[in-house]
This record gives structure tokens, C-alpha cells and sequence, in this order.
């Protein structure tokens, strides 16, 4: 049987607009005086449905969310507890008389993609909308599942999580709302446990072996070395009692993963501000809140992402000296944005036209297919999947006291992993959710035209063999199967 949730509930982040917000009791009194309420985007709603998605700030009041969600908007933002709905994962739901489903979107906690199954006169429409997201294969096997079960049976999470073979004919997916953070060809980012493992391991050299830091990156001039060997310490007390103090920058939720790894790998406890350990509580961690520390003596801090500098770590670090007794900060900046420049994944600047610019091929012809395939052949070999290990680990700022590193940790799809996603499904819509410049957002639609072009060519295989099965595989993208791109 369905589940079911009663006629008054509104949905998915969403429902009817008011006025003003709403306040709960935990709020002050005298509460802030409402902004205007802002035009709500196109791409916020969805079609042939009443609801929004990723409207709190247009004065959308009453939602649907995953329970982690719900949490955090009552603690956060101080809404009502009547006016949130939390909903189990991996089930479908009926609401509203439309069949909702949450899957897990690999970004931070309570992130969820929403598949949709929307009766209508033209028949059932299907909708996922990604929000924002870190793609994998699992996420469009777990979404085909969903949408080959009949909408008359109930959805389980023993079905989204099966081990079972994906379904080999699957439903059109009418439209997709993609989170298109990272849709060019340059953003390339490691898995996320490459990340992680590499950075708690350097964390464990660091905090075991005093010389590791100074000496990291540095080879030995050969000139020098054999003379300083025979120098003794100057102190060499000052070396064993030496503590440093791992700093993780972190949004108002996110990171998380990174930063108990650390903390597990050092057996440390995670000191982080009132206000942050108030939103870990609403993850429903147990393991989590035993982990935090009532001070900073705790090895790990997690502070905002914009204190992750020089002066503001020389800060910090003055601040714990006090009670953590610590001589040296190193810090650490996760983001997808350390990509870039000097650090992991830099690459030159193209000169002249760009050669991986989508516009140089019509997605309508053959041609335009082969182009296509070429193009993300391309993609793949300048900016395709990479590893990342200590090695990868270079500084952006160091004095004696204070070492900062950007880490490509990244809970955003990659250019490469997008591409895979929208491939792997068989879209008719694909509409982004995240803008930036005009020229930008040109070049992004036409990738995303150019994906498409993929799936109506595998289409058209498919429909002409007799086994009404396509190619198994193509040499340069290696396709797998009707759908997947591994």
C-alpha cells in the first residue's frame, strides 16, 4: 500500500506562498520584519503539479523534506513544526495524489533527489529533479528502479536499494531539473574517498611525525643536507611536546564526511561553535554528538569556510592556544573551487577558440552525434577522472605557525560525472538550476542538447535492431548496456 500523507500537507520544500513567514516559539519576540517576497522562478516549479522545489526564500511556508531537513528548517530557520512534513526515504509517497520518492543525492545530509510520477491527461509524467547533488551510477540505477515499478504498487527501500540488476527497458523521463554547478569541461574532481583518505592519512604523518609538515613538498637540496644532518637540535624537547590543531572549513552544513574521518584517524574529539553543534544534532547522529568537544581542546575544529585564511587561522589558533596548549594550526579548505589555479587539476588556459566548445557541432545531424562523442572523448582525456593522494596536496598560504590547504573535495557532480547522469537517462527535458553569465549559460545548454543527442541516437539503434537491442559498447565513451556511461 502507498504511503499516504493527509490533504492539508503541501509539498516538497513547498506549497502555498504567504505573506509574511511564519514564526515558531523558539523565536524572539520582536521578529525581524519580512523582505519582499521575490517572482518565483519558472525552473522552482514543477509541471502538471502545485508544488515547488528549493523555495524557502520566495515565501514558500509549508514543506515536504526529508526528516535530516526538517530538522535543520525548524532549528534554523525557526518555521513551525505543523508546517513541515518529513517524509521517509526511498519510498514512494503519495501526495497530493502525485507520487514523490527521496533518494540519498551524495551532497550533504538531508540532500535528496525527487523523483515525481505525476498522473495527467496525456498519461503519466515522470520528473527528477536532482537538486543539488554529487552524481553516481548508483543514482540512475536506483532512479530507473522507481520508475519501472507500476505507480498502483508501493515503492520500499528494498526495491531503490536492491542489488538487482537495473531494468533494461525503463521509462522516458520526462524532464530532468539538473544541477549544473560544475558543467564545464575543466572541472574535474577525485572521488570524494580519494579525498577524504588522502587528507586523514597526511593528518596522521602530521600529528605522528614533527619533520613531516616542514619537509612536505620540499626536496633537499643536496648541497646543504649533508652538511645540516650533523647539526643537533637546538631544542629537541620542543619537538616531541609540539600539538597541532586540524582546522576543516565547513558551510552551515556540509563537510561532514571529511572531517570525522579526520578525527577518527587522529582518535581526536571535534570542537566546532554553539550554533554549528546545534545543526549536527539535527542529523539524528549518535555517534557524531559523542564525538564533539565542550572546548577547544579538542585537535579538530570545524569553523566557516571564510575563516579558512592566514589572519584568520593565526586567529583561531591564538584563541585555542589558551586552553589546547597547540603550536601550529594547518587548515583545510574543501571546496570543488580548488580545482583551479596553482593546485590539483590546474590546467592551462585554452588559447583561441575553445575546442571543446559544444557549439561547433549541430545536435539534429549525424555529424553533430559523431561530434559529440568526440567531444566528450576529448573532455574525458584532458579533463577526465582522477585519483588523489598526499602527493596531490599543495599549500596555498604557510608562515610558521599557520598552513592552509585547498582540497578538492567537491559535493557537486563534475563535468564528466553530469554528463554521465544525463546520458544514462532518457530525458526529453533537461532543465538547468544553477546560472551564472550569459556566455556561461549558453555554452551549458548546448552541452546539455548535445547529451541528449546521445540518447536519441541509442534510441534510434535500439528501434532498428531485431533483438531491439543497441551496440554494447562504444570505444571511445565506453558505453555500457542501453543507458549507462561508467
Amino acid at each position: 500500500m502507498l504511503r499516504e500523507i493527509e490533504h492539508k500537507s503541501f509539498d516538497i520544500c513547498v506549497a502555498h506562498e504567504a505573506s509574511k513567514p511564519v514564526y515558531n516559539k523558539h523565536t524572539p519576540e520582536v521578529a525581524p520584519q519580512p523582505r519582499s517576497v521575490r517572482p518565483l522562478p519558472d525552473y522552482k516549479r514543477m509541471p502538471f503539479t502545485t508544488f515547488t522545489v528549493d523555495a524557502f526564500k520566495y515565501g514558500i511556508v509549508e514543506f515536504c523534506t526529508a526528516r535530516i531537513t526538517a530538522n535543520c528548517v525548524v532549528q534554523k530557520l525557526g518555521v513551525s513544526h505543523e508546517l513541515v512534513h518529513a517524509l521517509p526515504m526511498n519510498t514512494r509517497c503519495n501526495v497530493h495524489g502525485v507520487h514523490v520518492t527521496f533518494i540519498d543525492a551524495n551532497h550533504c545530509p538531508g540532500a535528496v533527489i525527487i523523483v515525481f510520477e505525476v498522473p495527467s491527461e496525456q498519461g503519466l509524467v515522470r520528473i527528477v529533479h536532482t537538486g543539488d547533488f554529487r552524481a553516481s551510477r548508483e543514482h540512475v540505477e536506483q532512479i530507473l528502479r522507481i520508475v519501472a515499478i507500476d505507480t498502483q504498487k508501493a515503492v520500499l527501500p528494498e526495491h531503490v536499494l536492491s542489488a538487482q540488476a537495473t531494468p533494461c527497458v525503463s521509462p522516458t523521463i520526462d524532464y530532468v531539473y539538473l544541477d549544473t554547478t560544475y558543467l564545464q569541461p575543466s572541472y574535474v574532481f577525485p572521488p570524494q574517498t580519494d579525498v577524504v583518505r588522502a587528507v586523514a592519512s597526511f593528518c596522521t604523518k602530521v600529528n605522528t611525525d614533527a619533520s613531516f609538515l616542514p619537509n612536505f613538498g620540499h626536496k633537499p637540496n643536496p648541497r646543504i643536507s649533508p652538511i645540516t644532518r650533523w647539526f643537533p637540535s637546538r631544542n629537541p624537547q620542543s619537538v616531541r611536546k609540539r600539538r597541532v590543531l586540524f582546522v576543516v572549513g565547513s558551510y552551515t552544513i556540509g563537510k561532514e564526511r571529511l572531517f570525522i574521518e579526520i578525527a577518527q584517524h587522529l582518535g581526536a574529539r571535534i570542537y566546532v561553535s554553539p550554533a554549528k553543534r546545534r545543526m549536527l544534532e539535527c542529523l539524528g547522529s549518535s555517534q557524531l554528538v559523542q564525538m564533539l568537544a565542550p572546548d577547544m581542546s579538542a585537535q579538530v575544529h570545524v569553523v566557516e569556510m571564510s575563516k579558512v585564511n592566514m589572519k584568520g587561522m593565526a586567529e583561531h589558533l591564538a584563541s585555542a592556544q589558551k586552553c589546547g596548549g597547540f603550536s601550529s594550526v594547518v587548515a583545510f579548505s574543501p571546496t570543488g573551487w580548488a580545482h583551479s589555479g596553482m593546485h590539483y587539476g590546474a590546467r592551462p588556459e585554452p588559447r583561441g577558440p575553445d575546442p571543446l566548445d559544444p557549439g561547433l557541432a549541430d545536435p539534429e545531424s549525424h555529424a553533430g552525434f559523431e561530434r559529440t562523442v568526440q567531444l566528450l572523448a576529448q573532455a574525458a582525456c584532458m579533463h577526465g577522472d582522477s585519483t588523489f593522494t598526499i602527493d596531490n596536496l599543495k599549500p596555498r598560504g604557510s608562515s610558521s605557525t599557520v598552513t592552509i590547504f585547498p582540497v578538492p573535495y567537491s559535493e557537486h557532480s563534475s563535468f564528466a560525472e553530469l554528463a554521465r547522469f544525463v546520458c544514462s537517462l532518457k530525458a526529453t527535458h533537461i532543465i538547468p538550476t544553477v546560472f551564472s553569465s550569459p556566455a556561461i549559460n549558453d555554452t551549458a545548454a548546448r552541452w546539455l542538447r548535445h547529451w541528449q543527442t546521445i540518447n536519441i541516437h541509442f534510441e534510434r539503434w535500439a528501434r532498428a535492431a531485431d533483438a531491439n537491442i543497441p551496440p554494447t559498447h562504444h570505444p571511445t565513451l565506453g558505453l555500457r548496456d542501453c543507458k549507462n556511461i561508467v
